[in-house]
C-alpha cells in the first residue's frame, strides 16, 4: 500500500478550480437576468485574474489567437461584459484540437467603486488587460444632505 503525502499545493489546485466552476455558473446565472431572459450561447469561457491596489482592478483575460477587431467589451447596467470568437483555421484538418474554439462571453459585476467612465482596455500578447480605476475618496463617500 502506498501513502500519498499531503502537498498543500494540492489543496490550493483544487480551490483554483472550485473558483473557477463558481465564477463560471454565476457568470451563467448574470446572463440569464438578459431581457430575454436567456443565457446567452458561449462555446467556452476564458480563464480571467483579477487583481486590486489602492488606485484600480486589473482584469486581465487570456485570450490567445483572438483578433482585437473581433473582441467585443462593453458596459451594461453595471456589468462588465467581454465578447469574442476564435475561428478554426480555415481549410486545415485538425488531427488534435485541445483549445477551445468559437464564441466565449464573461461578464463580471463592477464594484460600486469603480469610475465607469475611465475604463480602458489593452491587448497586447493575446491577453486583454482592462484598468478600472476607483473613484476618488470624495466621490466615493457616503453625503449628508441636510432637509430644509
Amino acid at each position: 500500500m502506498r501513502h500519498h503525502r499531503f502537498d498543500p499545493r494540492d489543496l490550493f489546485s483544487l480551490q483554483e478550480r472550485m473558483n473557477r466552476l463558481f465564477a463560471e455558473a454565476a457568470d451563467r446565472r448574470a446572463g440569464a437576468s438578459d431581457d430575454e431572459g436567456e443565457i446567452e450561447h458561449a462555446d467556452w469561457i476564458p480563464a480571467a485574474d483579477i487583481y486590486e491596489d489602492e488606485r484600480e482592478y486589473l482584469l486581465a483575460l487570456d485570450l490567445p489567437g483572438i483578433r482585437r477587431e473581433g473582441l467585443d467589451v462593453s458596459l451594461d447596467e453595471g456589468r462588465l461584459v467581454i465578447r469574442g470568437e476564435r475561428a478554426a483555421a480555415e481549410g486545415l484538418r485538425a488531427r488534435r484540437a485541445e483549445r477551445p474554439q468559437g464564441r466565449f462571453v464573461r461578464t463580471f459585476s463592477l464594484p460600486d467603486a469603480v469610475d465607469r467612465g475611465a475604463i480602458a482596455a489593452d491587448y497586447k500578447d493575446g491577453v486583454l488587460l482592462l484598468h478600472l480605476p476607483k473613484r476618488n475618496e470624495q466621490q466615493g463617500r457616503r453625503l449628508k444632505i441636510d432637509v430644509r
